[in-house]
């Protein structure tokens, strides 16, 4: 299991290395460099870019035993060097609802040598097989908790101590199970950081359905905590209205768009919502659809909504209806700088399981 860290980066200088190592690092600067930091841009200095492409496949067909479709090839410039970089996925999603999803997508990178030469290449895809594996370990107790109208995405961040100093680095592994194991029995040296972002494609109808979402989002977080990871911890719930599942969501999805917005104080906040009109004849249309598809058509169309349109500029941006967030002491000290105290929920009772209502929900009961 290949391995580097973060703070490996920050020794490269500008001096050239031909190595394996320095592949790898070139794949980190590319995933982590904040914007500004480096350009990208096409290659127009004359080097074949056939000859790039074909050195990363070959790189990443030895490590993974698969192929991989390699686009998108340009250069970057970081600290005075400059290397080719790529954007990387497997050709066995293509055709499937996962093409098109960055989700799923990795970044390749290789020494630019003199005379056009390609150099060592080091990828980042380490850092999509570690969601998916951490995906499908948790997928099967929340189907068991929350039912099976749900979809998952996960952020998942191992980090190792480095030897001789106090501070840990980001390690570029796969092995999720391995991974946990070793943060539950050796957390002085080792730690796993999980976002997980649950969506849930039911509408919450009243109080007592309420109720009875928030006693499954604490009995989820007791499950988390029993593995192992509640100590580095942040999860979202999110409620999505089974309305955007009907066959005639995305022809009003576009008229919500395309719509002139009204604003609307909810909440005690000024929003711009599509027109009264207008949301009262979606919510009833695609209302009366859903009550006519089985549950097999449903669970169909939650399958084919891709990752990336379940962000907030997405999907959710007018169907979600409530939100949950759960952090543990430990993240929000890691993440916001914010200071363990006896006011941090260690939500070890019902009640610190908290709903917020989105503001720009547009259907109507």
């Amino acid at each position: 299991m290949n391995n580097i860290s973060e703070g490996e980066i920050i020794k490269m200088g500008n001096k050239k290395k031909s190595s394996w190592v320095i592949g790898l690092i070139i794949a980190l600067i590319v995933i982590l460099a904040p914007k500004g930091f480096m350009y990208i841009k096409s290659l127009s200095d004359g080097t074949d870019v056939g000859k790039v492409r074909k050195k990363m496949k070959q790189h990443l067909y030895k490590k993974y035993g698969e192929e991989f479709v390699v686009d998108r090839i340009g250069t970057q410039t970081a600290d005075g060097d400059t290397d080719y970089v790529a954007r990387i996925y497997p050709k066995s999603i293509v055709g499937t609802i996962k093409e098109g999803d960055p989700y799923y997508y990795a970044k390749a990178g290789a020494d630019k040598e003199a005379f056009g030469g390609v150099g060592a290449v080091g990828d980042g895809y380490e850092i999509v097989q570690l969601n998916i594996e951490a995906e499908k370990y948790l997928m099967l107790k929340a189907k068991q908790i929350f039912g099976n109208r749900i979809k998952l995405k996960t952020d998942v961040k191992y980090e190792k101590r480095k030897e001789g100093n106090d501070y840990f680095s980001w390690q570029l592994v796969t092995g999720f199970k391995e991974l946990l194991n070793k943060s539950k029995t050796d957390p002085k040296n080792h730690r796993m950081q999980l976002e997980l972002y649950l969506y849930i494609f039911d509408r919450i109808d009243d109080e007592a359905e309420k109720e009875k979402r928030r006693k499954q989002i604490f009995d989820f977080v007791q499950y988390l905590k029993d593995k192992g990871l509640f100590e580095y911890l942040k999860v979202g719930v999110a409620f999505i209205d089974e309305r955007v599942l009907a066959p005639s969501y995305r022809e009003y999805s576009s008229k919500v768009y395309f719509s002139d917005k009204e604003e609307v104080v909810v909440q005690g906040e000024t929003v711009d919502l599509p027109p009264m009109k207008l949301r009262k004849k979606m919510s009833k249309v695609l209302q009366r659809e859903i009550k006519n598809m089985s549950a097999k058509q449903l669970l169909e169309n939650i399958r084919v909504i891709r990752k990336k349109e379940l962000s907030y500029d997405g999907i959710r941006e007018y169907n979600g209806q409530y939100y949950c967030w759960i952090y543990s002491p430990e993240m929000r000290r890691l993440k916001y700088n914010v200071e363990r105290n006896k006011m941090l929920k260690k939500y070890n009772i019902i009640k610190d399981i908290k709903f917020e209502r989105y503001n720009k929900y547009i259907f109507l009961n």
